[in-house]
């Protein structure tokens, strides 16, 4: 008899410990399906984003430097570290209710972005990025393989993730146009075609014995001449290597891609009269060209004298040395954007 109560005994602690594993191996397959986080960042070395479009987005970790598309451009800066950021910090928001679970799940098939993140050629995680929830602060996502999303967020971020994860690659880009150091440059050229007397060149060249004065760090071997060549006279000959140092930073604001309402509208724009044009020459004796050329107004904007802007005083749109179209500054481009009479007369 109690052989007997000892054996049952036994048996039920057998199935309450199996029930509990059960219970435990559910909860860590269920916890697996929006464990979305990487926990170290440093270990991603790839990160591949597609869309329905289709179109997709490599980016690889290449040294120390993060790098885009076939030809390895250089990454935005600040773009890879929001990303890697969204990457390692993602955390659940909430379950989605049951009945919302087939909705979303079709937004996602239209609007979601496939996402794919490497250690490596291990491939860590592989989830679909949605749009965003209801009330705007967390956004779907759903891990491949599983039929269920999750909402998910970023503590101490308001918003959704999406906009993070974008496969246009023009847009992942750098923005630094030349990246040139003055050792690397030998002339730098404006010309305005509207008024071609105004035009500038700075050069470092020795024209009559074919060589380059050095170094090109020293403001004294830098000239402004003009277009014979001959030499013009400087008030301050720092302005010229201003000139000459601004082109290693120089950048664009943004890219116009196919998408944007102005894009359609590039080759009518390309062919107009440009507003200026800005020619490199490097010391292997490329010559990279950029064309600016005038934008109307986003909004009604006045000068001076409560007359409105024809033309937006702040931007250009722009053609890169590689053909892309861009949009530019005038303020980031302020030490460039002078007629040869500016040298002469700064005091």
């Amino acid at each position: 008899m109690h052989a007997g109560k000892l054996l049952l005994l036994s048996t039920a602690l057998w199935g309450l410990m199996a029930c509990q594993n059960n219970s435990s191996d559910g909860l860590e397959a269920l916890k697996a399906q929006y464990d979305f986080a990487v926990a170290d960042a440093s270990q991603i070395t790839k990160v591949v984003i597609s869309d329905k479009q289709p179109s997709t987005v490599v980016l690889e970790r290449v040294g120390d430097r993060w790098v885009v598309g076939e030809e390895h451009w250089p990454v935005r800066q600040d773009a890879i570290e929001v990303l890697l950021e969204t990457l390692s910090k993602v955390t659940l928001k909430h379950f989605v209710q049951q009945s919302a679970v087939e909705q979303v799940n079709q937004r996602m098939e239209v609007y979601g972005r496939w996402v794919e993140v490497y250690a490596g050629d291990q491939l860590i995680k592989k989830y679909t990025v949605g749009t965003e929830t209801p009330d705007m602060l967390g956004t779907y996502y759903k891990m491949a393989g599983s039929d269920l999303p999750f909402a998910v967020y970023i503590q101490g971020f308001n918003g959704y993730l999406t906009t993070r994860f974008f496969t246009e690659e023009n847009l992942w880009r750098d923005r630094t146009i030349f990246g040139l150091a003055p050792k690397e440059i030998k002339a730098v050229e404006m010309a305005l075609p509207a008024i071609p007397a105004d035009g500038w060149m700075v050069t470092r060249e020795n024209v009559k014995e074919g060589t380059m004065v050095e170094p090109a760090t020293d403001a004294e071997s830098w000239s402004l001449v003009g277009g014979e060549f001959e030499p013009l006279p400087v008030a301050n000959s720092l302005e010229l290597l201003t000139v000459v140092g601004s082109i290693e930073t120089l950048k664009y604001e943004g890219a116009i891609i196919p998408s944007d309402n102005i894009w359609e509208k590039k080759d009518s724009i390309f062919s107009a009269t440009p507003a200026f044009e800005l020619y490199v020459h490097t010391v292997h004796n490329d010559i990279l060209k950029v064309r600016a050329f005038w934008k109307r107004p986003d909004r009604e904007q006045l000068d001076a004298e409560g007359v409105p802007h024809q033309w937006d005083p702040d931007r250009f749109y722009a053609e890169l040395p590689d053909g892309r179209m861009v949009l530019i500054q005038r303020y980031g481009w302020r030490n460039l954007l002078k007629s040869r009479w500016d040298f002469a007369e700064q005091q």
